[in-house]
């Protein structure tokens, strides 16, 4: 019942306390983004969501509330992805070399986001850049993991693999998209607002993605007792 309560109720709570944190953020937000410091409020379309965790914004005033909210949100969406990926091993212990190495990547992908909760992006920029691309190569890596493992795994229903293929792939797609195709945002301002649609997208999709798969887990640990 324990086990159960961090891998389908955690998850669930976290998903909805960071979107409410996010939007009271971009509410409280105190304007500007990475080409124009005098923008007025967040742009949902032109402001990333680590603008919301600057301790100043870009024209050099106090962010402190967003900061705050921000940072608390994505503690708790790293406190949880740390908790939900290692209570998961204990899932498939028929496979103790692939469940190690799915582990390992989806509880550093949960300290990547916990990292980039403290180290916003106006402070301690290459920190927070390093923690914000291993937040999502780390997750690329676990989804392929427990795809495979998910299979390998009587009584698991393989429409969850699929669905981490899935995942995985946009993922994938997103890293090559953002870190390799797009311009940088600071040299080249047309491409903001496709790195800023595309970072909404993926995070919304990463959190749909595991609230979807620990129910899936819940499902499996059910049939078990």
């Amino acid at each position: 019942m324990k086990d159960r309560l961090w891998i389908t109720q955690l998850p669930k709570y976290a998903i909805i306390s960071f979107v409410v944190l996010n939007i009271m953020a971009m509410f409280l937000y105190s304007g500007g983004n990475i080409n124009n410091p005098d923008q007025v409020g967040y742009s949902f379309i032109r402001n990333f969501f680590s603008d919301l965790g600057r301790r100043y914004n870009f024209s050099g005033e106090s962010n402190l509330i967003s900061c705050i909210l921000f940072n608390m949100s994505l503690s708790i969406i790293g406190f949880t992805f740390i908790m939900l990926f290692y209570k998961i091993k204990k899932v498939f212990t028929n496979h103790k070399i692939l469940i190690s190495l799915a582990t390992l990547f989806g509880v550093f992908s949960g300290f990547s986001y916990l990292g980039v909760g403290f180290t916003p992006s106006d402070l301690y920029l290459d920190p927070h850049i390093f923690f914000a691309h291993w937040a999502f190569r780390a997750l690329f890596a676990a989804a392929v993991i427990y795809s495979i493992l998910i299979f390998k795994t009587d009584g698991f229903e393989n429409k969850y693999a699929f669905g981490f293929i899935i995942f995985g792939i946009m993922v994938f797609c997103y890293v090559i998209y953002s870190e390799v195709i797009l311009d940088d945002p600071r040299i080249n301002p047309d491409v903001l607002v496709n790195h800023v649609i595309a970072q909404k997208m993926i995070a919304f999709w990463i959190l749909f993605s595991v609230y979807i798969y620990s129910i899936g887990l819940g499902k499996y640990l059910y049939k078990r007792v």
